[in-house]
């Protein structure tokens, strides 16, 4: 595994201050679940790196300083009959954590393609880096959805600058966003669309170091096909860092009428819970972009195996 070869470890993400624009995006089309708490998924608790992480700014968000993005037009996807809907599904650790609760939801009707290490930045997953993975050769699998989930982690080669040493700063920035719109262009050779995912806000209610470039992506490229969806009101609603909820019996890690979202300070990952809220909002603006159907991702008649 490339990524294993290169000993990653998903300690170092660039994390910004917020920018006066934010997309908290909603849907009109909830996704239902009947979830045993004892459902047999991957754990999604995770083991903190000892490694202490190398923080850019202290910066917290200000929720009465943002405002919500005007949503982009539906797209829909027309599939041929018994076709299914192909998705490629790129990021890190996060990523990793929420990969088998999507794959669940979508697994009846879709093929879900890992791109997702922790660890690697967006430009891990080319192929002047990522070989045989690198996206450029699922072209004649034609992807119907590319699913951008990286938090902004600067660990790897690519990320770095001539001396070696992580990008910041504006380099950084500039470096999130070519490779943004590379994915883009590699995306519209096969009219796909493109789904750029925002993190959940860290502890201190830091946001992603990719916050600032992903939420502009659909307005850089309008008509639908591109979109962004903030993942803070599933998981850090109004930009503030939350531990627990209340949730309902059959949601994972659900415990008495509450559960646990994030990892047991001072760790920033997800638990049972908050990973299958990321994944539900996922599936959630796939409907709302037209992409599927809300009837054949209605989880109401359906226990996790």
């Amino acid at each position: 595994d490339f990524c294993l070869s290169r000993g990653l470890g998903d300690v170092y993400k660039r994390q910004v201050p917020a920018m006066t624009t934010v997309a908290l995006t909603t849907t009109t089309t909830p996704v239902s679940a009947a979830v045993p708490s004892t459902a047999a998924v991957p754990p999604t608790t995770t083991v903190e790196p000892a490694t202490t992480t190398v923080p850019i700014s202290t910066t917290v968000v200000d929720p009465a300083s943002t405002t919500v993005l005007t949503e982009p037009p539906p797209s829909p996807i027309q599939l041929e009959p018994g076709e299914r809907l192909r998705v490629v599904l790129t990021g890190d650790s996060i990523t990793d954590q929420i990969s088998p609760y999507l794959k669940w939801i979508l697994g009846r009707f879709a093929d879900v393609e890992r791109r997702h290490f922790a660890g690697t930045a967006l430009c891990d997953w080319f192929a002047d880096r990522g070989d045989d993975l690198g996206f450029e050769n699922l072209e004649e699998w034609r992807p119907h959805v590319y699913v951008v989930d990286h938090g902004g982690n600067a660990l790897t080669p690519c990320m770095a600058d001539a001396d070696g040493k992580p990008l910041r700063g504006a380099a950084y920035e500039e470096k999130y966003l070519a490779d943004s719109e590379r994915l883009v262009d590699l995306a519209a050779r096969t009219d796909s669309r493109v789904l750029f995912v925002d993190q959940p806000v860290s502890r201190g209610d830091l946001v992603s170091g990719t916050h600032p470039v992903f939420q502009t992506m659909p307005e850089r490229h309008p008509g639908g096909n591109v979109r962004f969806l903030s993942t803070w009101a599933s998981v850090s609603p109004g930009g503030r860092f939350l531990q627990s909820a209340p949730c309902e019996a059959v949601e994972p890690g659900c415990i008495d009428g509450m559960g646990e979202l994030r990892s047991p300070p001072p760790g920033v990952h997800l638990e049972a819970l908050g990973a299958w809220r990321y994944a539900k909002a996922i599936v959630e603006e796939f409907v709302a972009a037209g992409w599927v159907d809300a009837t054949i991702v209605d989880l109401s008649d359906r226990a996790m195996p």
